[in-house]
């Protein structure tokens, strides 16, 4: 399998990475450093670079995003223009940009490819301590812009599913995972284990959803979550 992991060079992405590779599988990491996904034109170059490095795509996996606490993110009466704007760059039209170049090349396969993008549990729950509204929808629209994609990929044997976690054990995640108050959450917040998950765990489910054994499988949200969404 040729897999081209976008925002592969740190936490979710570096983990999908070392799973997909050590499953046997030929990878290609992009980055900001080699080719930003989240500016116009990045993910066309990430694409490029996988096909000559690979011969071919077999498997694509979006994991870029950010947390826009720091710009303002926060209630919709409190959310400010900076967060609203960076954030869905960043979390919505990277994937938008990434699956508008990656499916033509994925429905010139025989058999067809898979897509997996990083979602989130909060796309479909609310919470009083992450209650940030351009997160919050940036990650809900991916999930309907994922299902579109599945929808167009389908009679070409091109799969495109979401991977949904909860907290993660992420640089990204450390305000959260460093707030007591938080802390003290985790049990109710993910009952399964009561802890954050690792990108490990994510990891699995990434390459489980690009590999044969989910074939009947797509325009789905898979939780890894330890139990977030229940509630």
């Amino acid at each position: 399998m040729r897999v081209l992991v976008c925002g592969g060079s740190g936490g979710i992405g570096s983990a999908c990475v070392a799973t997909l590779t050590a499953a046997g599988a030929h990878v290609v990491a992009a980055d900001r450093d080699t080719a930003d996904i989240t500016r116009p034109g990045g993910a066309e170059k990430a694409v490029a670079r996988a096909l000559d490095e690979l011969g071919g795509l077999d498997g694509v996996v979006h994991a870029v995003g950010r947390s826009g606490r720091r710009l303002g993110d926060g209630p919709v009466s409190g959310c400010t223009d900076e967060a609203w704007h960076e954030v869905h760059r960043v979390n919505l039209d990277s994937v938008f940009w990434l699956l508008r170049a990656a499916l033509p090349v994925l429905r010139g396969n025989d058999g067809g490819g898979s897509a997996v993008v990083i979602g989130s549990a909060l796309a479909r729950t609310l919470d009083r301590d992450f209650l940030t509204a351009a997160y919050l929808t940036s990650k809900s629209a991916v999930e309907t812009l994922v299902r579109a994609a599945a929808f167009e990929g389908a009679p070409d044997g091109v799969r495109v599913n979401v991977v949904a976690p909860g907290l993660v054990d992420t640089p990204m995640a450390a305000r959260a995972l460093t707030d007591p108050a938080i802390g003290g959450r985790l049990p109710d917040l993910m009952p399964l284990g009561g802890r954050a998950g690792s990108p490990d765990d994510v990891a699995v489910a990434v390459a489980w959803l690009l590999s044969p054994a989910s074939a009947q499988v797509t325009g789905a949200v898979l939780p890894a979550d330890g139990g977030w969404s229940l509630r």
